[in-house]
């Protein structure tokens, strides 16, 4: 028999884990925003990016060491440079300046990876997944940055 005094326990105990795990998201977030990460360059000279799942993501790494790992799992063998770049500049300039949805995966095949999605609160309102496809219902072509 389930008491109701058991379904409250629960539903507070969901509502403070919640809580937990959204304050150490705006943790990680605020340090990510003001750390030095790097960014490879891809064969054309430009930030080395993902598709996937309609989303371009730009890799980013927080060490050298990590990212000469995910360039030897990716088979991208030989001297590929790479360009220091502050987090709070990849979330608030050049994610919003794609064409398209645009996140950030901070340390792509490492057991540390995360990714920094774009969504509302992590990149630019006007960038946001929400917002583009407020901005495709309405008949508009979306936010050019």
């Amino acid at each position: 028999m389930v008491r109701l005094a058991d379904l409250v326990a629960a539903e507070q105990q969901a509502a403070e884990m919640s809580t937990a795990s959204r304050r150490r998201f705006q943790d990680f977030l605020a340090g990510f925003r003001a750390s030095v990460v790097l960014v490879p360059f891809d064969d054309g000279g430009g930030l080395y990016s993902i598709q996937l799942g309609g989303i371009r993501w730009i890799t980013a790494f927080s060490s050298e060491e990590t990212l000469s790992r995910f360039l030897l799992m990716r088979h991208l063998y030989g001297e590929r440079g790479y360009r220091a770049v502050l987090g709070a500049r990849l979330l608030d300039a050049v994610a919003p300046a794609v064409s398209g949805p645009c996140g950030i995966a901070l340390d792509a095949g490492s057991e540390n990876g995360r990714v920094l999605p774009p969504v509302a609160g992590v990149v630019p309102e006007q960038a946001a997944v929400e917002q583009r496809l407020r901005a495709e219902v309405n008949g508009s072509s979306g936010v050019r940055a």
